[in-house]
């Protein structure tokens, strides 16, 4: 049986077809370079391409310096490489597509099809329990979790309810009483107001649809040509319909790119999201190795990891692990040129498996 390696650009598949056909494909956009596929191949089929390999000089990571910027600086100037390059290496005569490596990725980059079904979907395979929700009836669209997703993952489309059901009011404006002097259009909050000063062709226009009845502009009026009344402030909310002034959307999660990593829950001020991790664990951070060259927390997939920023010494103060937004991957340890960092895994959550090899394999992860 002889597989056929496939490659475009930075992604690849291996196939195999005999008894049904095997396809392994990788995608490297979404992969975190964490290691465990490498780690975990029964046949040593795997190479992933190292951040910072040891043969390279890193004596200036250890060099003091200020802020995230230099950290990239450095990073893409000493390893002469940028996020997008190929992360992994598969030797297609030694790989027996079993599917171990697509079974403990945390980032799904690798994954293992059988004619046509993936194996994450063949219940005879064990596969990591990871998932991330947000509960719609629960989420008002405020988009704290769509800014602070470290992968981009969570986009929040929202529709907003019409300014007029929130308030409503008269406003009119007395032309032949009107100087066009254009103080009320500068001072309007809502740039509802246009006025066209040209002699001979003076014009005031006020968007209704805009306009949200503070008066500012009736008490900015020199001449008082602009007449208007507030009547939600004067009479009360009751001739608001409150159907009509909530904010409505959906929440949507790409469940290829989101690394479960939690800043939606941790960000959330209803617990809206529910993220369960694959990995159980902890980060030790070694004070004395650490030279806060920051390459672990320019590599982190979770942005779970800070840099002191400082513009003197930070010996003794090493990089900081947001614990609860790490998924204990291992992909800063394997960046790290000093060998500073431990990630341990007590635990990993999978589905059911009878098979000795692939519990062999998972215990293989655990410290």
């Amino acid at each position: 049986m002889v597989n056929v390696k496939e490659i475009e650009g930075n992604n690849f598949k291996i196939k195999r077809s005999a008894n049904g056909e095997r396809i392994l494909s990788f995608k490297s956009n979404i992969c975190i370079g964490c290691g465990l596929c490498e780690s975990t191949c029964p046949v040593s089929a795997i190479e992933i391409d190292a951040v910072a390999p040891s043969e390279r000089n890193y004596e200036k990571f250890t060099t003091y310096f200020s802020g995230h910027e230099k950290i990239t600086q450095n990073y893409e100037l000493f390893t002469n490489k940028t996020k997008d390059v190929v992360k992994v290496t598969i030797d297609e005569d030694k790989c027996v597509l079993c599917g171990m490596c697509s079974g403990v990725c945390p980032a799904s980059a690798l994954n293992l099809d059988i004619d046509g079904v993936s194996i994450k979907d063949i219940d005879a395979y064990p596969t990591l329990i990871s998932s991330a929700v947000i509960d719609e009836d629960k989420c008002v669209f405020c988009k704290r979790c769509e800014v602070a997703c470290p992968r981009g993952s969570i986009t929040i489309n929202r529709e907003l309810p019409k300014r007029a059901d929130l308030v409503t009011g008269e406003i009119e404006v007395c032309e032949d009483e009107c100087i066009y002097c254009g103080a009320c259009a500068e001072l309007c909050p809502a740039e509802a107001i246009v006025v066209d000063k040209t002699t001979g062709e003076e014009s005031i226009v006020i968007d209704k649809e805009k306009c949200v009845y503070c008066l500012v502009c009736k008490k900015a009026c020199p001449v008082n040509a602009i007449k208007a009344v507030c009547r939600s402030c004067s009479y009360g909310e009751y001739e608001l319909d409150p159907a009509k002034a909530v904010i409505t959307g959906d929440a949507i999660i790409d469940d290829e790119t989101c690394i479960r990593c939690g800043w939606c829950a941790g960000v959330c001020s209803e617990d809206a999201p529910i993220v369960e991790k694959p990995f159980e664990g902890y980060v030790n951070v070694d004070e004395e190795k650490c030279g806060v060259c920051g390459a672990c927390a320019d590599l982190c997939p979770c942005n779970a990891l800070e840099v002191p920023k400082t513009t003197g010494p930070v010996r003794g103060v090493p990089v900081n692990v947001k614990e609860e937004f790490c998924i204990k991957c291992g992909a800063c340890a394997k960046a790290c040129p000093n060998g500073a960092l431990e990630v341990v895994r007590t635990k990993i959550n999978y589905t059911p498996t009878s098979s000795k090899t692939w519990i062999a394999a998972f215990n293989a992860l655990l410290n």
